[in-house]
């Protein structure tokens, strides 16, 4: 085992060093040294065991990667995590396996395989993830992995696991004069009781790297211009396994460290247990340097969140998702150069409560957060990506679907890929195209389609998908397949204030046999507490309901971030779930699955917001029969062109009729020529309708994203 000391501030320096931007012009987030550092017991770093120590999985990695034709990839990389400990990362591309052994010689093995929506980023299996969203992934360079694991969490009893960053290495400077350069190096700790945070400053190594000089100061200076109080010297000897030693010429502290290449850059890694005061921590440093380019790096950070950021010099735009599945972006503005701080360091959202500071070099894009109880102790490793910058609406939506199911569904526009998983977990994986005939329009290749023409296709707009699959038919045994519209968000309401609203709610019951229709309306008041419901058989507005009609439910979380409970408050046994998607600027309701009282009955459900405004749009989309087409909607006319998967084409005309005043606004009856009724509703980009309750038109729906 290797012995370090903990080299320069740690937890307790929050309590000298100041917060935010120093009053120098330099930004604070420089460390300060503990008195009597040089007093405590020496601290054994947490180092990756040895190679004689490997699990068989992990040896048989390594000499894998050493066969003819097996993936230059795999094999076995030198872990630091920030969680603070060194680890031991032993990766098979040829059989998708990975072995991740930490630093007690405790191993955790599984497969991975690569995200469909982010080609290059390969997703850890593990049973340690039990989020809605594994974030725990990662992406390969040259020699390097960078990425984020189910980590333990530094000093939980019993063990708590999440996902936490690491950068993984396996091509190490061994010679001391390639070590000298000047770095930036950001740094975070984790202390007992879940104390945390960062430490940023300069160091250089000189001297045909005998020596290591580092700025500890509560103001971030350049090395140059560091003051002399605030300067340690470290005499630097070389260590084992590539590891270098620096001993503190002042007071013999001792330290270990590792230059990996990375990008072809140096780069200074570190990571281990101090035991007074007792902590851990990572830390990474890049080479100084005036350049700034303007990157997209894609990895994780110690809130757990797996998404991208691109940074240049004005902005940094982190665009992610969180283990519990929330999709989000976040700008927050980049400054400049200042004088006394180094070029290679440009501070985050500086003027915000929320402060970070920032570096890139090579293959690497770093964000730490600033001392201060917003940020400290956040970390964010990025490996750059090169390439073109893949397709915004890629990535992963949650399916309300008309089979009265909830699925997820991953898209990726750039390779024309696609994964629909079911609540079994039962993927449905394939291509798509676009429709040339009709541009927007994609698609699904099944082998689920049997039919002469494929009706299964979908459109997007802003974290919006809308369109029609074939899902299995509600509660038909044996399984049997048919085309059935559904609308898909990646952005749904998480702050059940913003759930207040009246909503038009079409849907539609199915058992196996039967299918039948509801229409109401219903309003969500008292910042998301409690939703009222026209349960009548006429259709009026909420503030027309008859007292008698109307159903009073409580709204509480539901079991995800993202869905709502309901219970009547006249009979709890009346439950159900909901969510509410943020669909072109307004509300959309939406709720699918098995009723509770009735287990052999799905229910999907789709609600339009309250509004006075009835414009002529188009929208396309599909219908609970199959059909696929585009639909006119104008004041007084419906007029729908559409083709069936049986390939019948033609068009539906039918007269349109406000519900009177005492009806909803949002809301016509729907008149065709053969009599038969149903009722429609729209928003600003949607579009619902569904049958009367008569056995001509009972649970017939039709859902389309308007123009």
């Amino acid at each position: 085992m290797k012995m370090t000391r903990y080299l320069g501030a740690c937890g307790l320096a929050a309590l000298l060093a100041a917060c935010g931007v120093g009053a120098s012009g330099g930004g604070a987030g420089g460390g300060l040294p503990l008195a009597g550092l040089n007093a405590g017991p020496q601290a054994q770093a947490a180092a990756a065991p040895d190679a004689a120590a490997e699990p068989a999985s992990a040896q048989f990695a390594r000499s894998k990667a050493a066969l003819p034709g097996a993936d230059p990839r795999s094999g076995t990389y030198r872990v630091y995590a920030a969680n603070g400990t060194q680890q031991q990362l032993a990766l098979d591309f040829d059989a998708g396996s990975y072995t991740m052994t930490d630093n007690l010689g405790a191993a955790e093995s599984g497969t991975f395989a690569e995200d469909i929506t982010e080609p290059g980023t390969y997703v850890f299996a593990s049973s340690r993830i039990t989020t809605a969203a594994n974030t725990s992934r990662f992406r390969v360079t040259t020699d390097t992995v960078v990425g984020a694991f189910p980590f333990q969490t530094a000093y939980s009893s019993p063990a708590v696991y999440a996902p936490q960053p690491f950068v993984a290495a396996r091509d190490f400077v061994t010679t001391a004069a390639a070590l000298d350069g000047t770095y930036n190096r950001f740094s975070v700790t984790r202390s007992p009781g879940n104390a945390q945070d960062s430490l940023i400053l300069a160091m250089r190594l000189s001297g045909s790297g005998t020596v290591l000089e580092l700025c500890n100061s509560a103001v971030i200076y350049r090395i140059d211009l560091c003051p002399t109080a605030s300067k340690l010297t470290y005499a630097v000897t070389p260590g084992t396994d590539s590891a270098w030693v620096a001993t503190n010429v002042a007071n013999g502290d001792v330290a270990s460290f590792r230059v990996a290449r990375i990008g072809g850059q140096n780069v200074y890694l570190a990571g281990g247990a101090n035991t007074a005061p007792a902590m851990q921590f990572m830390r990474i440093g890049l080479p100084e340097s005036t350049n700034w380019p303007t990157t997209r790096g894609v990895g994780g950070a110690t809130t757990g969140s797996w998404g991208s950021n691109l940074i240049d010099t004005a902005n940094s735009v982190r665009t992610s998702t969180a283990p519990d599945g929330t999709y989000g972006s976040l700008t927050m503005p980049v400054s400049g150069t200042l004088p006394l701080q180094p070029d290679g360091i440009r501070g985050v959202n500086l003027s915000g409560s929320s402060k970070y500071f920032a570096m890139q070099g090579g293959a690497l894009s770093v964000l730490v957060g600033a001392r201060n109880p917003n940020t400290q102790g956040y970390l964010q490793l990025n490996l750059i990506d090169t390439g073109a910058a893949p397709d915004a609406r890629n990535g992963r939506y949650k399916v309300y679907a008309s089979n009265g199911t909830r699925q997820s569904l991953g898209l990726n526009l750039d390779t024309k890929r696609y994964e629909m998983t079911d609540e079994t977990g039962t993927v449905a994986a394939g291509s798509f195209a676009e429709d040339v005939a009709e541009p927007g329009s994609f698609v699904f290749d099944s082998s689920r389609i049997t039919s002469p023409v494929n009706t299964a296709r979908f459109r997007l707009a802003t974290d919006t998908v809308v369109g029609s699959f074939p899902f299995a038919l509600a509660h038909v045994t044996p399984v049997s397949y048919d085309v059935r519209p559904f609308v898909a968000s990646r952005a749904l309401v998480k702050a059940q204030a913003s759930l207040d609203g009246t909503y038009n709610r079409l849907g539609i019951n199915l058992t196996a046999t039967t299918a039948d229709s509801t229409i109401a309306q219903f309003q969500v008041a008292n910042g998301g507490t409690v939703l009222y419901l026209c349960n009548d058989s006429g259709v009026y507005s909420i503030g027309n309901c008859p007292a008698a009609s109307v159903r009073t439910y409580t709204v509480s979380a539901g079991a995800s971030v993202d869905t709502w409970q309901i219970v009547n408050v006249a009979n709890p046994s009346d439950i159900g779930s909901f969510a509410i998607a943020r669909i072109g600027g307004e509300n959309v309701y939406l709720s699918a699955g098995i009723v509770s009282s009735t287990p052999t009955m799905s229910l999907f459900r789709i609600g339009l917001p309250e509004r006075a405004a009835w414009p002529t749009v188009t929208a396309r989309g599909g219908a609970t029969n199959g059909g696929w087409g585009s639909t006119a909607i104008g004041a007084s006319t419906y007029a729908q062109t559409r083709v069936l998967p049986d390939g019948t084409a033609g068009m539906l005309n039918a007269s349109l009729a406000s519900l009177g005043a005492a009806g909803p606004l949002n809301m016509r009856l729907v008149t065709f020529p053969n009599a038969t009724i149903q009722f429609t509703s729209q928003s600003s980009k949607m579009f619902a309708m569904v049958g009367s309750r008569n056995p001509a038109t009972a649970g017939a729906l039709e859902i389309g994203l308007i123009d």
